[in-house]
């Protein structure tokens, strides 16, 4: 078994065709998602990307069957991917909003010989949110019943950036736009021109974008079950082990088929897949190189090497070629996970 403490992901990921994420339609012509980064020369270039809100989006729809597959707990929001989670169901928020009394039930005290009535407290909050959703212990989310507890994801995604131009100044990333028009069996003028009539739909443009994407993702695995408040593990380690090992199984799920946006006559044609994964097993935190520099996994290799002058073999590197290649390495982990022990943080 290998502890695993934080997992990092670095991929140069091909994707032709495809139509993931846009900003939204002016007119008839929707947009495309267009972002403004320097690139490793120093050069301002402006590419195509997928949000980060995107690919966590996508992670979690991979999550949920696999925790539901694990036995592990899922609020009633969580269960259907409400993305208020845990927040919808009315008995957590009847926990964070009744007043109980002291010496009833869980707020058994006596505080100087009187019975007195209060809120559940703040970790008291987070500690219920992660024992009864494994979703929301993971991926996270804000309370505001009365007052603000929030959970940070355990996963964090950057954005998904297209690479501008490779060594020879050529172009990498592109985005066309192209033309459409819904068929209509009957009334075919109608439906190709400039008016909309019922069950008709005039022409518009959509935009597909190719190219290579640089990805980064970051597992803080140490902080599944792990009360932020406290510093306390509230899950115990067995079903803690199972949500990491769900969560991993996402992870690879996420590179295999990256739902989002019209993927119903855009699905993305996956091309290439190649990259890092570093993982840490102590507090030393797994490194994360963007792949929008050309030596990022040599420079994730370098990271690690000094890592582990700090901490002997602390930090393992997992390289890989393909897009098989990338999920057997996950697998592999996922195989071997372990959790660190102890009941806090650090022991």
């Amino acid at each position: 078994m290998c502890v695993v403490h934080s997992l990092s992901l670095c991929t140069r990921i091909t994707l032709d065709l495809h139509s993931l994420n846009n900003e939204g339609t002016e007119g008839n012509q929707q947009q495309t998602r267009m972002v403004h980064i320097i690139d490793q020369h120093g050069q301002r270039a402006v590419v195509n990307a997928i949000s980060g809100d995107m690919f966590k989006h996508i992670l979690v729809e991979h999550l949920v069957p696999l925790l539901q597959n694990a036995g592990q707990p899922l609020s009633p929001g969580a269960a259907v991917y409400d993305a208020d989670r845990i927040n919808t169901h009315q008995a957590f928020v009847d926990f964070c909003e009744r007043e109980v009394d002291y010496g009833q039930e869980q707020y058994a005290a006596i505080v100087l010989g009187k019975r007195e009535q209060r809120k559940a407290l703040e970790s008291e909050i987070m500690s219920k949110m992660l024992t009864d959703c494994s979703l929301t212990d993971i991926a996270g989310t804000l309370v505001t019943r009365g007052r603000a507890v929030g959970r940070k994801s355990v996963v964090e995604f950057g954005w998904v950036v297209g690479i501008p131009q490779d060594g020879a100044g050529q172009p990498v990333t592109v985005t066309e736009q192209y033309f459409h028009v819904k068929y209509a069996a009957e009334g075919r003028g109608a439906a190709a021109g400039g008016e909309t009539v019922a069950g008709k739909q005039a022409i518009f443009h959509r935009p597909a974008s190719s190219g290579v994407y640089a990805l980064i993702c970051n597992l803080d695995v140490y902080r599944i079950g792990l009360n932020d408040i406290t510093r306390q593990y509230v899950v115990d380690r067995a079903n803690r082990q199972a949500r990491a090992k769900a969560l991993v199984h996402a992870l690879a799920s996420t590179l295999l088929k990256p739902t989002g946006a019209q993927r119903n006559t855009q699905n993305p044609h996956i091309v290439a897949c190649e990259g890092v994964v570093a993982v840490s097993s102590t507090s030393l935190p797994a490194p994360t190189v963007s792949p929008l520099h050309d030596n990022y996994r040599a420079q994730v290799a370098r990271a690690a090497a000094v890592l582990n002058e700090i901490r002997a073999d602390g930090v393992m590197v997992r390289p890989f070629e393909t897009l098989a290649d990338g999920v057997e390495v996950l697998a592999e982990i996922a195989r071997d996970l372990a959790v660190p022990e102890g009941t806090t943080h650090g022991t």
